[in-house]
């Protein structure tokens, strides 16, 4: 009798569908998986473009004139973002496009005095994994997976503090040449700098194909 019952539990147990991680509101079982790749890689991408800050093109091209105070604030801004993602603290909702801030296009918000919280959209899960792209593909326009936790992760008090003076890449490099102090308080100048200084580094060299994206993890 108790073999029967305890055969009986393991197969129902067996039959029940793997459960979503708990650290994510509403998301299903692969938009989970998802969102915690983004954020391992994340992590590790924002760690080397802190190491990264320096009197250089990208730098300029993101956050203006070169001094040294200015790059002491922007490599801390990143190094904070690096530790709300090593802390575990960082958690997500998976909202609909009805939700408040899901409308417009968006692909995620926050309440910055509500650490550490992010709200994704729909269209969130439609961006590319960074390391899923070549140098140059247009794709990257509109951001990527990565990119977009790096933003919304800045937006928080404990973090950068960071607002929304710009948006597109466009906008954003124009702006950092007329005021450096913008574009050192603005969310997308460090999801641009964190892209282009780690994956997008790495130029395809002429007359052989572009390298192969890395694991995500």
């Amino acid at each position: 009798m108790w073999r029967f019952v305890i055969l009986l539990v393991g197969l129902t147990c067996a039959s029940l569908p793997a459960a979503a991680d708990s650290r994510f509101a509403g998301c299903d079982v692969e938009q989970s998986r998802i969102i915690d790749d983004a954020f391992g890689t994340a992590k590790d991408l924002t760690l080397k473009a802190a190491v990264a800050v320096g009197d250089t093109a990208d730098y300029q091209r993101w956050f203006g004139d070169y001094s040294a105070a200015n790059a002491e604030q922007v490599r801390a801004s990143l190094k904070s973002i690096v530790v709300a993602l090593r802390s575990g603290a960082v958690t997500a909702q998976c909202d609909l496009v009805t939700d408040e801030g899901c409308d417009g296009g968006n692909y995620a918000w926050v309440y910055a005095h509500e650490p550490y919280l992010m709200h994704l959209c729909p269209s969130f899960f439609n961006l590319p994994p960074l390391t899923a792209l070549r140098p140059g593909d247009r794709r990257s326009d509109n951001g990527t997976r990565e990119g977009t936790i790096v933003h919304e992760i800045s937006h928080f008090r404990p973090v950068a503090q960071t607002e929304d003076h710009c948006y597109s890449r466009s906008e954003c490099s124009q702006m950092a040449q007329r005021d450096a102090r913008r574009a050192i308080e603005n969310a997308d100048s460090y999801q641009y700098f964190t892209e282009d200084v780690t994956y997008f580094a790495r130029q395809p060299m002429a007359d052989k194909p572009p390298p192969a994206p890395r694991a995500n993890r």
